[in-house]
C-alpha cells in the first residue's frame, strides 16, 4: 500500500480524469485506475473528486 499525495499544477480537466476504485471493506483505500494490480492507494482524508497523484505511476486520478 502507498499513500497518495495531492496533485499539484495539473492542467487536466476533471472530465478527462479517471476515478480510483474503492476497496470493499477498507475505508480510505482505493485501487488506481492506472495500476489496479499494483496495490492499494491510501486516500484517507481527501474529499471526493480530489485530484491525487498515483504513487505507482505518477498519473493523476480523482478520489471517489
Amino acid at each position: 500500500m502507498r499513500v497518495a499525495k495531492a496533485a499539484s499544477g495539473t492542467n487536466q480537466q476533471e472530465t478527462d480524469l479517471l476515478y480510483g476504485t474503492p476497496v470493499p471493506g477498507k475505508p480510505g483505500l482505493v485501487t488506481s485506475p492506472f495500476a489496479p494490480d499494483s496495490g492499494y492507494v491510501d486516500v484517507t482524508g481527501f474529499p471526493p473528486r480530489t485530484k491525487v497523484e498515483d504513487p505507482y505511476t505518477g498519473k493523476i486520478f480523482l478520489t471517489p
